[in-house]
């Protein structure tokens, strides 16, 4: 640190000289050479030697490639958006048209997004060669898969469902995180969108906890605060992270999306009691409805 100090104190008074920058780098790297800092440096270097993280625990099936990856998000927004128009629908005169204000325009804002990151991961597929047309989702998902029930049927199925939708969606991205990093280049491009569309499904499941808090008087958080609260495996094993923290959310591999989505992915039949994707849930995520 002398080197560092004695090297400020013969710069020239006006703070701008051409001579500033270099005497600054010729003075930090001479302190970089002193036998201190290498002194504080190597027992950092053993420690990243020694305790190097466990590889991670969120490996899936098989790698994927940065195609494959998009076709999949791809087909998990074009659910989203399906559902958000299918819940504004039901608010504009249908079982749910009494919502107050405030969750009509969530609903229209959320469905905007989805649709928006539909468009923009149609693009992104054609660039990569695949044909965003070929993602199709039935013409009329069977959402009574989510809660056993239909989701449209009134406000407290409506936003409860909408939960579990969003979560997943959160925890479907960062499940990808690993197959993307692991292709290079062409990963690393797709991974920055998908990070980008990421926070903003975050977002949507805290509104959409918020709104359920407020508005229903739900005992929930805009936070996981449980593995309770989510239909995906929150708490891993094998894992460093303790993801059965609140400060710390978990993920979905490819496979668990798809086995909890594969049953909203088949047509619905007549109405008629549908097996619940989520059989456990305690009674007191299920609050009444207020209006």
């Amino acid at each position: 640190m002398k080197l560092f100090f004695n090297a400020i104190a013969q710069l020239p008074d006006h703070r701008f000289s051409k001579n500033v920058y270099q005497q600054l780098s010729h003075a930090c790297l001479q302190l970089l050479a002193s036998a201190k800092v290498v002194a504080l440096i190597l027992p950092l270097l053993f420690f990243s030697t020694v305790f190097v993280p466990p590889a991670p625990a969120y490996a899936q099936g098989a790698t994927l490639t940065p195609r494959q990856v998009v076709e999949y998000a791809l087909t998990l927004e074009k659910l989203e958006a399906d559902f958000y128009r299918r819940a504004i629908a039901a608010t504009q005169g249908g079982p749910l048209a009494g919502v107050p204000d405030m969750a009509k325009t969530v609903l229209v804002a959320y469905g905007q997004d989805e649709a928006q990151h539909v468009t923009d991961l149609s693009a992104v597929l054609r660039s990569l060669g695949g044909n965003p047309d070929a993602i199709a989702i039935p013409a009329n998902p069977n959402y009574s898969a989510i809660l056993g029930r239909d989701p449209f049927a009134n406000p407290t199925d409506l936003l409860l469902a909408g939960q579990y939708v969003e979560d997943l969606g959160v925890a479907a991205y960062k499940g990808q995180v690993q197959n993307l990093l692991a292709a290079g280049d062409a990963g690393k491009t797709v991974l920055a969108g998908a990070l980008e569309i990421h926070t903003v499904e975050a977002r949507h499941a805290a509104g959409v906890r918020y709104l359920r808090q407020m508005l229903l008087n739900a005992d929930v958080r805009p936070w996981v605060r449980n593995s309770s609260e989510v239909i995906y495996n929150e708490n891993r094993g094998g894992s460093p992270i303790p993801f059965g923290s609140e400060a710390f959310d978990g993920y979905a591999t490819r496979e668990e999306v798809l086995a909890l989505v594969g049953p909203i992915l088949t047509t619905a039949q007549a109405p008629q009691p549908t097996p619940s994707m989520t059989p456990n849930r305690p009674t007191s995520n299920a609050p009444r409805a207020l209006w």
